[in-house]
């Protein structure tokens, strides 16, 4: 059986590796095509692409009662995009430059967020009315970042009459949607690289704490890590950069509010520590 696991293993990363480079290629053609830069397609289509398993476990913790789960996991995974993630893609690429106004109104907006966050979960009930907030107030600060951060960075517009207009806005809205579609089979792929590795350890006697920790880190970088660390090499830095702070806002603020927006939950009195901590880190 652990041959099994192991050859699951090797064909989650080989699936991953292959997928992010088809991601980063529409991801870019996207924004080629939509006159957006490619930062800020990494902030908006590659960070919700890369952060559907973190929306998808907050929407079924939401329906089955387990609210701490919701907190951790978004608190916590918006503290390793800019920490975990942005270590290791700094030590593989040797030189990563992000644009300053990015990385402060972003990062910014993230750590209001967490602050936020902990301040509605402190009284122990998750709201739909407050998740719902969350999801809404992420479409605004994106909006907000959008009108606010310089443009020069945005490619050259494709066409000038209203006709190849439209067709480079079809163009780009599957773009988009095909670069989702690839960033769901990373996450996918990558779901299986760790459910490989956690069954592995188990069979070779590891013990269950380093093997959670490992599963752990994992688990909440590998989509980032592996899609931010593709388009770095394909010169695409500002697509990673949008990507890495794009999925920290997000995670405060969409994928925390995404399952308590269906269904209330409850959450323990540590879960606003968990928020501040994240974001003090």
């Amino acid at each position: 059986m652990i041959i099994l696991w192991v050859i699951g293993f090797v064909v989650g990363l080989t699936i991953t590796a292959l997928a992010s480079r088809k991601a980063v290629t529409a991801a870019l053609a996207a924004s080629e095509a939509s006159n957006i830069s490619p930062g800020l397609i990494g902030l908006t289509v590659v960070s919700i692409g890369t952060d559907l398993p973190e929306i998808a476990n907050s929407i079924a913790a939401a329906f089955t009662g387990h609210g701490d789960l919701i907190v951790g996991d978004a608190a916590g995974s918006a503290m390793t995009q800019v920490t975990l993630v942005l270590a290791l893609l700094c030590f593989t690429t040797h030189s990563l430059r992000a644009d300053r106004q990015t990385v402060l109104l972003v990062g910014g907006f993230t750590t209001a967020a967490l602050l936020v966050d902990a301040i509605i979960v402190q009284d122990g009930l998750f709201s739909r009315a407050e998740g719902l907030a969350l999801v809404i107030g992420w479409f605004i600060l994106v909006f907000v970042i959008y009108r606010l951060l310089p443009p020069e960075d945005s490619p050259d517009p494709i066409g000038t009459t209203p006709v190849e207009i439209q067709i480079a806005r079809k163009t780009a809205i599957l773009d988009a949607l095909l670069a989702i579609f690839w960033l769901a089979v990373v996450a996918a792929a990558a779901t299986l690289v760790v459910q490989s590795f956690v069954h592995v350890t188990d069979a070779i006697g590891v013990p269950e704490l380093v093997a959670s920790a490992l599963v752990l880190s994992i688990g909440t970088s590998l989509p980032e890590l592996v899609v931010d660390w593709t388009a770095i090499r394909r010169g695409a830095a500002a697509l990673a950069i949008g990507d890495l702070f794009g999925s920290s806002l997000l995670d405060a603020t969409l994928a925390l509010g995404a399952g308590p927006a269906m269904r209330a939950t409850i959450v323990s009195p540590g879960a606003a520590t968990i928020c501040i901590i994240a974001a003090l880190g």
